[in-house]
């Protein structure tokens, strides 16, 4: 009979937040551990598991077959894990959160957020804003959302406070068989003024010389997408929830030649000025899940 092993959760979590982080100096600082203690961790995991996990990449250590295995295993672990502690711990809440959202988030992170949410606190209404960023700000302060996530430049005109999620990088977004042409005016696509997006794109074009024209716009995100793919021009968005089918340039490259670079933007997450439990306690799963998200190769 074959001996059955129980895999630590502690070892589990280290791993997990490690190759979530894409660096695992980053998860001893996350999980405020020192680097020793995290590479020891791991040693203990390849033990317990009996199997090799990782392999090197010049200086970095990537997941081999065995260790992506176990990583998708050790997520729904974990996952239960927590969602057990929780419902075994709260006291119950009840009543309604209302979240703010930007519609790049909507369809990509929303889900799963709601997902954990509800499986421990399924007595909570959740009703989401998908809206831009000044409406939101503008609900937050007249006390219409409990929390709003949103795009900053973290410049005097936004709401004091909130917490800074992450910086991504702002990209040229396009069809990826009709490459931009830097000899005549670039056709762009943009949503509507007030949008942080559209202000970077005009500035950047504007500073470095370039030549353009706004040849569609939209008060909706799916409407922006629709037209880049229809070739009728290019966009500026972070790469969070752009459509397979399009191209994406962090960078001037093949396809963007003339271009310059968009810089960075920041997440930010507010709460209101009086939170209810419910509304804490989706903010900490919000934060948890976002951050899992995001692999390094969208931070900045």
């Amino acid at each position: 009979m074959l001996r059955k092993i129980d895999l630590d959760m502690s070892l589990l979590r280290t791993f997990v937040t490690g190759v979530n982080l894409g660096n695992f100096s980053h998860a001893a600082d996350r999980l405020g551990r020192s680097q020793s203690t995290v590479s020891l961790q791991l040693r203990r995991l390849e033990l317990q598991t009996g199997s090799k996990l990782f392999e090197k990449n010049g200086r970095a250590l990537i997941l081999n077959n065995q260790g992506e295995v176990l990583y998708r295993y050790a997520q729904r672990l974990l996952d239960l894990n927590d969602e057990t502690v929780a419902a075994l711990n709260h006291q119950e809440v009840s009543g309604e959160i209302r979240l703010g959202i930007p519609p790049d988030l909507a369809e990509t992170w929303l889900p799963k957020m709601l997902g954990r949410f509800a499986r421990t606190h399924p007595e909570v209404l959740i009703e989401a804003r998908v809206d831009r960023n000044r409406n939101l700000l503008d609900d937050l302060a007249s006390n219409a959302l409990d929390i709003a996530i949103v795009w900053s430049e973290g410049n005097s005109l936004e709401t004091a406070g909130g917490t800074d999620i992450v910086n991504l990088p702002i990209a040229w977004i396009g069809a990826k068989d009709r490459p931009s042409n830097p000899d005549t005016a670039l056709p762009l696509v943009l949503m509507g003024a007030p949008c942080l997006f559209r202000q970077r794109a005009l500035e950047t074009l504007e500073a470095a010389g370039l030549p353009w024209r706004i040849a569609f716009t939209s008060s909706s995100l799916a409407g922006v997408w629709a037209a880049v793919a229809a070739g009728l021009g290019v966009t500026v968005r972070t790469p969070v929830g752009v459509p397979q089918d399009l191209l994406f340039h962090a960078a001037p490259g093949a396809g963007f030649k003339g271009l310059k670079k968009l810089g960075s933007i920041r997440l930010r997450a507010y709460m209101s000025s009086a939170p209810s439990d419910g509304a804490r306690r989706f903010f900490a799963i919000l934060m948890e899940t976002i951050n899992e998200e995001i692999g390094t190769e969208l931070r900045t």
